[in-house]
């Protein structure tokens, strides 16, 4: 089975980051279909620890064959995390 695993580095503590994901970026339909326990890309988990997230997500036969595109939307999801101000 194929794995997808991302360590992002951020300014903000998990409790910030989770709040920011439920509210800007679960509310979008291809972040959430794409995290939706029901996706026939995989399954995976996102740990929230202060200062960084970690991503790793198991692939499906679907999911590999859609790799680099899984890949590309994490981290256009991700990207959107704001810096701590």
């Amino acid at each position: 089975m194929s794995v997808i695993h991302k360590t992002i580095s951020t300014k903000m503590t998990a409790v910030e980051m989770k709040d920011y994901i439920n509210q800007h970026l679960l509310t979008r339909k291809d972040v959430s279909a794409l995290l939706n326990t029901n996706s026939k890309l995989g399954d995976g988990t996102i740990v929230l620890t202060d200062n960084k997230l970690e991503i790793t997500f198991s692939l499906s036969f679907f999911g590999k064959l859609a790799r680099k595109r899984i890949e590309a939307n994490f981290d256009d999801i991700f990207k959107q995390l704001p810096p701590k101000v």
